[in-house]
């Protein structure tokens, strides 16, 4: 695919769009670049997509379209998540011709608890960010011939320094252990946390494109697979990345978490202590345990696309936030008491 094409990026200013935009540019592209509020330069529109019409600039027709825009909150209502999400992916597949290239993000998570997107029923997936995700997916099988989806588990920022654009959903971790809101590591003893880097993603979907669109439709899955960090080594190289940037700005060392099974937390610890704890950590404890499906996930992803190791990009990726979240970085955990 040549630079003189048309592309789209949606979700252009986020963690993933903001990559890709770069890599884009980097092979030569001028990739259109469309979010909620917009960014900086003549390529960069605003869309509330699926709230609203298309801005006359937007409306093709594009040769290639990379949907990155997402809402990955995990505890959104079912019919907010649709609208978050799925409604989105109809407005933008509006804008496409049989002829677009249609590279759709997905999530490594889509496949919910049955281990495939088939099912329309909420009970199938542990959320619904899950849920949606899975519907995307349906809906781009139904609507378009031409199309890849790419799915990917946890992000991490760029490979060299950690960067991302917007730190958000797995980054609750680093914020709960300075705070002291994450009392324990509840996690599986052979749960994997699968990594990727933004590089991994966008080096990725610069290469679906320069190939060009599929004859049908086509799935790629990036990560670890099998050789993914395992959850406890994995909450070690947060803690020592932290304690590496609190050490140089005179703040003390975080303590390692006591480590339990969730059937031990919800069964034993979990009963005896709600009764004893004040409102503001019973906050804490309901907003952890949503995490905690995700601690406990021991089967790996089958990956099409193995991408290298990420122990160092989860170490640097932490140590951006802590420069980039200097306030939340510096907290001292206060002790948990009835």
């Amino acid at each position: 695919m040549s630079g003189s094409v048309r592309i789209l990026v949606t979700g252009a200013t986020g963690a993933v769009g903001g990559a890709v935009m770069r890599a884009l540019d980097a092979a030569g592209h001028r990739p259109h670049g469309v979010s909620r509020r917009g960014g900086t330069g003549p390529r960069q529109h605003v869309w509330q997509v699926g709230r609203e019409e298309p801005p006359p600039a937007l409306r093709g027709p594009w040769d290639a379209v990379v949907h990155c825009a997402a809402d990955t909150r995990w505890n959104l209502p079912f019919e907010e998540a649709e609208r978050a999400n799925v409604a989105p992916l109809r407005a933008v597949l509006r804008l496409t011709t049989p002829e677009t290239h249609l590279v759709h993000l997905s999530s490594s998570y889509a496949t919910g608890l049955a281990g495939d997107v088939t099912s329309p029923s909420p009970d199938a997936y542990r959320n619904s960010y899950e849920w949606s995700k899975a519907a995307t997916e349906r809906l781009v099988h139904a609507e378009s011939a031409r199309a890849d989806i790419v799915r990917f588990p946890v992000v991490m920022g760029a490979r060299a320094d950690g960067l991302l654009d917007r730190y958000s959903g797995f980054f609750w971790l680093p914020t709960s252990l300075c705070s002291g809101a994450v009392p324990a590591m509840v996690a599986e003893e052979k749960a994997l946390l699968d990594i990727v880097s933004t590089d991994d993603v966008a080096q990725h979907v610069t290469r679906l494109l320069a190939a060009g669109a599929p004859a049908a439709t086509r799935l790629s899955v990036l990560g670890r697979g099998d050789r993914a960090q395992p959850v406890a080594e994995a909450f070690e190289t947060v803690r020592a990345a932290l304690n590496t940037w609190r050490a140089a700005h005179g703040v003390p060392p975080l303590d390692r978490l006591p480590s339990m099974t969730p059937e031990q937390w919800n069964r034993f610890y979990l009963p005896f202590a709600e009764q004893h704890l004040g409102r503001a950590q019973l906050l804490r404890v309901t907003a952890f345990r949503a995490y905690q499906g995700y601690l406990s996930v021991t089967e790996p992803f089958e990956v099409t696309h193995r991408v290298p190791d990420t122990a160092l990009v989860l170490h640097r990726s932490i140590r951006r936030w802590a420069e980039t979240h200097a306030s939340a970085a510096r907290r001292v955990p206060r002790p948990w008491r009835t």
